[in-house]
């Protein structure tokens, strides 16, 4: 009969070969006889595994609206244009931009022919109630939230003999411009403005229409601009397009003549007091998401002010001594009327 193999717990013990217990213990009351040594414990052997390397991808845009950084990263890539929307609640700035996006769906507007957007599905989210896939009843636009920085819609537009322009326009609440007229602080967050090569001024066509809001609306407007150049967001030598929004509610008022003498008593009124800061103060009409299009075509007006936007700003002119700059900072004017008394 085979003996046994007598192992032990104790490295230092040789009860294996001497049958002795190193520490002097009898076999049968020695804690470690029995046990193995760690050191005899075979060490695991891993499982050869097979490292497999991730499939190379490509990182797609998430066709949203842009934030200023990645906007930025874009100018660089083409000649570029950037668009600084201003006006005061529900004057159209939405619909607008989608009103551009949804015309060249159908073609080149005034000779620039759409070729390309990294914003497609910010255009599509911004056009869809106003479409008939929506079951909306009556066409609408989603109204930019209060608060959130500006975003920027990209176009890429091809003309001929010009070729490629990267036009990319800002947008942000409406309530966030008429809360600088209150306080001129808050102009400084307008990073859109700043770098605009273009401001576009919407004056609400519907409310100059309504004998209620008419006057508020005229006094509003003007003064959003004024605070723009009071605070410099609005840079020297930019230029100035003010535009009459949703035609179609003008045509069908029965003070389409007011407004109209309205809206260019504010265009005269802005031009007088900022020409000669600002490079150039265009008037428009547009009808860029009609309600009713019996009477104005869907996107009239809107491929000349497409022509103005993609038009390269003069440089500043420099004035002379004694010339007149129009409107001065109010704290300018403050100071002068301290030192003279």
């Amino acid at each position: 009969m085979a003996t046994k193999a007598l192992t032990c717990g104790n490295a230092d013990c040789n009860l294996a070969s001497d049958r002795k217990c190193v520490e002097g213990y009898e076999i049968d009351e020695c804690p470690h006889a029995g046990r193995i040594s760690i050191d005899d414990i075979p060490e695991a052997e891993e499982p050869d595994t097979v490292v497999t390397q991730p499939e190379p991808t490509i990182a797609l845009a998430s066709g949203e609206a842009l934030d200023r950084y990645t906007a930025s990263i874009l100018q660089r890539r083409l000649v570029s244009r950037s668009i600084g929307l201003i006006g005061p609640n529900d004057s159209g700035k939405t619909s607008l931009i989608a009103g551009v996006y949804d015309l060249l769906q159908e073609g080149a507007v005034s000779g620039a022919a759409f070729a390309g957007s990294s914003t497609l599905i910010g255009f599509e989210k911004v056009c869809h109630l106003a479409r008939a896939a929506s079951r909306s009843a009556v066409p609408h636009t989603e109204r930019t939230s209060r608060g959130s920085d500006a975003t920027f819609f990209h176009l890429d537009l091809y003309q001929e003999g010009l070729g490629l322009t990267s036009l990319f326009i800002g947008d942000r609440s409406g309530e966030d411009y008429l809360a600088a007229t209150d306080q001129i602080s808050q102009a400084d967050q307008f990073f859109e403005i700043r770098r605009a090569d273009c401001i576009t001024l919407l004056v609400n066509g519907a409310q100059l229409a309504d004998s209620g809001l008419r006057h508020e609306v005229k006094a509003a407007t003007p003064q959003i601009v004024d605070a723009l150049v009071e605070a410099r967001s609005i840079r020297e030598g930019c230029r100035l397009a003010i535009v009459l929004t949703k035609k179609d509610s003008v045509v069908a008022s029965r003070y389409a003549d007011r407004v109209q003498k309205d809206f260019d008593g504010l265009v005269k009124s802005i031009s007088e007091s900022h020409g000669a800061y600002l490079g150039e103060v265009k008037p428009f009409v547009v009808a860029a998401s009609p309600k009713d299009c019996e009477n104005v075509a869907r996107g009239e007006g809107v491929g000349d002010l497409l022509l103005f936007w993609l038009h390269a700003s003069l440089p500043p002119v420099a004035l002379g001594d004694g010339a007149d700059r129009g409107f001065e900072r109010m704290i300018d004017i403050l100071i002068e009327k301290g030192t003279e008394n």
